[in-house]
C-alpha cells in the first residue's frame, strides 16, 4: 500500500509546458498568499486608527464593500475587524493550498497524495470563503455598519469549490487505480 502513496506516473514530454506554467502559477499564488496574509494581519490596525474628520477613513473589504470608520466606537471597529478577518482568512488558506498544488505540478507531481490533499483542502476553503463572505456581510448589516443595497456576492466560489472537491476524489480514485495496475504489472 505504501507503493500507492509514492506512485508517480511517467509524464509525457508535452507536460513540460504545463510544468513551466505551473511554476508561474505557483509564484503568482505565493505572492497572493503573502499579500493576503499581510493584509489580514495589517487590518488589525482598524482598532487603532485615530478619529479623523468625516470622509477620510474607509476600509474596503472583499467584493467592493466599504465601511466608513468615521465616528465608530471601539466595539464597532471590532465588528468591522471580525467581518473582514472572517472573509479574508479563508482566502489565505485557499491561496496556501493552491500555491502548493501548483508547486507540486511544477515538479511533475500530479497524481500523488499530497497534491490530492491540497486540492481537497483548497476546495474546502473555497466553499468556506463563500459562506464567510455571507456571514461577514450579515455581521456588518446587523450592526448597522453596512447600508442596505451595498452587499455583493456571487455563487461562483461555492460552485467551483464543490466541483474541485469532486475532482479531488476523481484524482484520488485515478491514483488508486493506477497504483493497483502498477502492482499487477
Amino acid at each position: 500500500m505504501s507503493e500507492a502513496m509514492t506512485f508517480t506516473p511517467a509524464l509525457s514530454s508535452g507536460f513540460d509546458r504545463a510544468k513551466k506554467l505551473s511554476r508561474i502559477m505557483a509564484v503568482l499564488f505565493t505572492i497572493g498568499f503573502w499579500v493576503t496574509l499581510v493584509g489580514t494581519t495589517l487590518v488589525i490596525a482598524i482598532l487603532f486608527i485615530p478619529q479623523t474628520p468625516p470622509g477620510h477613513e474607509d476600509v474596503v473589504g472583499l467584493n467592493d464593500i466599504s465601511v466608513s470608520l468615521d465616528g465608530l466606537s471601539f466595539g464597532q471597529r471590532v465588528w468591522v475587524l471580525l467581518a473582514i478577518e472572517m472573509v479574508g482568512l479563508p482566502v489565505v488558506f485557499l491561496m496556501h493550498h493552491t500555491r502548493r498544488v501548483f508547486g507540486h505540478f511544477a515538479r511533475g507531481e500530479v497524481f500523488v497524495l499530497p497534491v490530492i490533499g491540497h486540492v481537497r483542502r483548497a476546495s474546502v476553503w473555497l466553499i468556506v470563503s463563500f459562506f464567510a463572505n455571507i456571514a461577514g456581510q450579515i455581521m456588518l448589516r446587523a450592526t448597522g455598519l453596512m447600508p442596505p443595497g451595498q452587499s455583493h456576492g456571487t455563487a461562483w466560489p461555492l460552485i467551483i469549490g464543490v466541483v474541485t472537491f469532486i475532482a479531488a476524489y476523481v484524482m484520488a480514485e485515478a491514483q488508486r487505480i493506477a497504483a493497483d495496475n502498477a502492482e499487477i504489472v
